[in-house]
């Protein structure tokens, strides 16, 4: 029988036994708990917490673009609080037992909207705050490569290898002779960044990136930005060409990568031998 809904069980039931994110562990989880005291004496589902985040969390990162630093804050507090959310969606579903790969699927596709979204807002932001076009390119920019690209097209033609294995370009006959031949691991970190990450990278992920940029919004908030010469650079507006230029720089060089060294199909030969051993026992 499940015991009364505390806080004191809460904690002792829907805590991870390991939280690895620092932010999440000391700062939000422990506000997060009370939020879910809430929603599990609600009718509301785990999923239906994740869609309530998603929610706030694209009206946070909306904000963030109108250009003004009154609105900037509003935003970047509904983030904080779509985080919250975040980490307290999985809490429920620990309590409900609503546990589910559809949730982690419903959740990630939050991120995939409201992240890049911020990314892009912060530059347009700065662009409707001073009118200079670099902001305006660096937001898209920081946008279009957040996304994770190589892995989404490595994936997207895994994908397609199986569906299409009937057909001579995509049979499994042309690559089952390489089963026995050795490949090359190709580690997929918890970022989604194919290899290692480095502290850099660390920076963009969630919700690092977020935190990043409520610094950069509390600087604007007391100290304006930067005047160089006729320009004026807000820290959001910095930060956005930082982002652009960093992650520009960096998806390119991962798309490189995986093509140079045949990542796709050492990933998909990883999977056919896992499929085989767990065919095999």
């Amino acid at each position: 029988m499940r015991p009364k809904p505390t806080i004191k069980n809460l904690k002792r039931i829907v805590r991870k036994s390991h939280e690895p994110e620092p932010y999440a562990r000391y700062v939000v989880r422990p506000i997060s708990i009370y939020f879910t005291w809430v929603f599990v004496r609600t009718p509301l589902s785990a999923n239906q917490v994740t869609v309530i985040q998603e929610v706030i969390g694209i009206a946070g990162a909306v904000l963030l673009g109108l250009g003004r630093i009154e609105w900037a804050i509003v935003g970047i507090l509904l983030l904080q609080l779509g985080y919250i959310l975040d980490c307290s969606d999985g809490e429920v579903a620990r309590w409900k037992e609503q546990k589910s790969i559809d949730g982690v699927y419903l959740d990630l596709v939050g991120h995939m909207i409201v992240i890049p979204v911020y990314m892009f807002t912060i530059g347009f932001g700065a662009w409707m705050q001073t009118g200079q076009m670099e902001f305006l390119i660096s937001g898209f920019l920081s946008a279009l490569f957040i996304g994770r690209l190589e892995r989404f097209t490595l994936l997207d033609v895994v994908d397609s290898l199986v569906t299409n294995a009937g057909t001579e370009q995509y049979s499994f006959e042309h690559i089952r002779g390489k089963l026995e031949e050795p490949v090359e691991q190709v580690p997929m970190g918890s970022a989604g960044s194919i290899g290692r990450r480095s502290w850099l990278q660390i920076l963009f992920r969630y919700p690092d990136s977020m935190n990043v940029i409520t610094v950069a919004i509390i600087l604007d908030l007391f100290f304006q930005g930067i005047t160089m010469g006729t320009r004026f650079y807000p820290f959001t507006g910095i930060l956005s060409i930082l982002f652009g230029t960093l992650l520009t720089v960096g998806r390119l060089w991962q798309i490189r990568r995986v093509f140079r060294n045949s990542l796709t199909e050492s990933r998909f030969l990883q999977i056919l031998k896992l499929a085989r051993k767990i065919y095999q026992d």
